[in-house]
């Protein structure tokens, strides 16, 4: 998510389970990774996000992956990315600053069934998302992003 977020960076993410608000074009989000499961209990949930980063190359599960992504597509969008990076959203560029929108690919369409979000980071160049795994439903999604909290100095409104 660089240059927005980056690799050591604290995030305020809140779980749509504590409050009821429907996900937008452009939100951030933190999701489960798509070969990941998804955890049954709150305990476990706790441990995957693994917030205060005490994790070390011995702990690390695949199965508790969870990444950080912005919404691009939301359900029933048609979704076109082309061979520059401009992404459109149901035929109007979609535009969000301050992101590295360079893409040296092949272009992309896909519709999006009424379950699904599609991701991308914000370093379009470098970033494994939904145009590589494609679309995720709504039930791998944990929460919304809305606060860079750490490092202290750069503490920002995500939501901007």
């Amino acid at each position: 998510m660089f240059p927005n977020i980056n690799i050591d960076d604290r995030v305020l993410v809140v779980k749509d389970e504590i409050i009821d608000f429907e996900y937008n074009l452009s939100d951030i989000v933190v999701f489960y990774a798509p070969q990941s499961s998804i955890p049954l209990s709150t305990d476990l949930l706790i441990s995957n996000l693994k917030i205060w980063n005490l994790i070390t190359q011995n702990e690390v599960n695949d199965q508790a992956t969870v990444y950080i992504k912005r919404i691009v597509g939301t359900p029933g969008d048609q979704i076109n990315i082309e061979s520059n990076g401009s992404i459109f959203v149901n035929d109007i560029e979609l535009e969000i600053q301050n992101v590295n929108n360079t893409n040296n690919g092949d272009t992309f369409e896909i519709k999006l069934s009424e379950n699904e979000y599609f991701l991308v980071g914000d370093n379009r160049e470098n970033s494994f998302d939904s145009r590589m795994f494609g679309p995720i439903s709504s039930d791998r999604i944990i929460g919304k992003a809305y606060f860079k909290i750490y490092p202290f100095s750069e503490f920002k409104n995500l939501n901007d």
